[in-house]
């Protein structure tokens, strides 16, 4: 009997890692395979029960099916999460095309690469979960990043809502939109996890985006992760082409206490 499966992509670190981690503790899946252009995926997917890395740039296509193939000669894969983004600030007067595809085709062409190698095989099979991670920038435009990713997460909820009604009844694919995450952001650029890349945000911008939040803090990586794990189980075994938010109620828009501060 094949192992059953779940894929996550930008799993090296941040959000990606979490949601890796957590399928790892359950019992829904026997392996989780990360992918991750950053080396130290391998690292964190030996850390893992059933763990397997592969280093893979997503934006790639032949790389990506090259993969896919690969793990499922001897397992299936039965759910994939698109995790894996890039993101930096452009004014539009200095957005080149190079930057412009670069966004691109980690952040909207990588999920399509993806979901192209593992959706027919879903189908075929009747049974798969997809989970597309988007953005409030793809909502509501950007506050740290440039059109293009905003562009790019706005084109993902598109490519849900396509791929919910090519891939239906068999393939379950939803979208879900974090908020501001507790990871390493503005630490230096680590590839395909979005929160990694340089000056995205400030320590200063960070306190005052905790201001407009009800919850009045950023999520941690884990309880994000477990909107993943939700949308690849038997709760969402009436949900596709759904966007799920997990934002803290930043949406929202200023909390009250933004606006009328104590004196």
């Amino acid at each position: 009997m094949t192992e059953s499966t779940a894929l996550v992509t930008g799993a090296a670190n941040g959000i990606g890692r979490a949601i890796a981690e957590r399928f790892a503790r359950g019992d829904r899946y026997d392996a989780v395979a990360c992918l991750d252009v950053d080396e130290a995926v391998r690292e964190v997917a030996d850390g893992l029960d059933g763990g397997v890395g592969r280093v893979v740039d997503v934006s790639d296509h032949d790389a990506v099916a090259d993969c896919v193939e690969e793990l499922e000669s001897d397992r299936t894969i039965d759910a994939a999460v698109n995790n894996a983004a890039v993101s930096s600030y452009a004014w539009l007067g200095d957005l080149d095309p190079e930057e412009w595809d670069r966004v691109l085709d980690v952040n909207l062409k990588g999920q399509y690469n993806v979901a192209r190698a593992v959706g027919p095989r879903m189908y075929e099979r009747e049974h798969g979960y997809v989970v597309n991670v988007s953005s409030g920038a793809g909502q509501r435009g950007s506050v740290s990043a440039g059109v293009h990713y905003s562009a790019s997460k706005a084109g993902i909820l598109g490519l849900t809502k396509g791929l919910a009604k090519q891939l239906s009844p068999h393939v379950h694919v939803n979208a879900f939109v974090p908020g501001l995450t507790d990871t390493d952001i503005g630490q230096g650029d680590s590839g395909e996890n979005e929160e990694s890349e340089e000056g995205i945000w400030t320590e200063e911008g960070r306190e005052t985006m905790h201001d407009l939040i009800p919850f009045g803090r950023e999520a941690d990586p884990d309880e994000v992760a477990r909107v993943a794990e939700f949308l690849c189980g038997e709760g969402a075994a009436y949900m596709t082409g759904s966007v799920v938010t997990a934002d803290g109620g930043s949406a929202l828009g200023p909390t009250q206490n933004f606006l009328m501060p104590d004196e």
